[in-house]
């Protein structure tokens, strides 16, 4: 597989098990919900492969692809890190539109995404080595319900959570969680 495998190798043992703990969710959730297993999977194995980088690096990764920087990116530079996987799959032609943008967003949400790319959202919240209050609920709705609520849901907590730590929301969040209206 190319990039994938050389990038998934460099990656700790820690985030290799989270990866396939994600691609586990998001099989569950590709058959719940009908979406494509293989674009499934590569986008939760594919979601992670730059988040070890340092933050200096990722900016600069960033950069050389061409990405858009916003003020936010720039002061945190670790939300970089799924456009510039997204970006790498893109450029070795791994993967399709839906897993592309899957990866790009799977951090700070955003507004009119895919079913595929709302299940990685999902998937990377509620994998199981996630430890906090709502998840398995959230877990419940996702399986149970929609992906759409368990994706308002899941942005309205990961938003409480932000701001109770003292950190600032991406703006694609912020803009995802409105496009629901007062849903959920």
């Amino acid at each position: 597989m190319g990039i994938l495998d050389d990038r998934f190798a460099q990656l700790t043992e820690h985030r290799q098990q989270h990866s396939i703990r994600v691609a586990a969710v998001m099989e569950e959730l590709a058959e719940i919900h009908h979406l494509p297993q293989k674009e499934a999977r590569l986008a939760a194995m594919g979601h992670d492969l730059a988040r070890e980088m340092s933050r200096d690096a990722l900016k600069q990764e960033a950069i050389r692809l061409g990405l858009d920087l916003l003020p936010i990116e720039l002061a945190e530079p670790l939300l970089l890190h799924g456009p510039v996987a997204a970006m790498w799959l893109k450029q070795a032609n791994m993967g399709s539109e839906p897993v592309w943008e899957a990866i790009y967003y799977h951090t700070t949400a955003g507004p009119n995404l895919s079913p595929l790319a709302k299940a990685l959202f999902i998937a990377d919240g509620i994998e199981p080595g996630r430890t906090f209050e709502l998840r398995a609920r959230l877990e419940k709705i996702a399986k149970e319900q929609s992906l759409d609520d368990a994706y308002v849901q899941l942005l309205k907590e990961t938003i409480r959570y932000l701001e109770s730590r003292g950190l600032k929301p991406h703006p694609l969040m912020i803009q995802a969680v409105t496009s629901y209206g007062k849903r959920g």
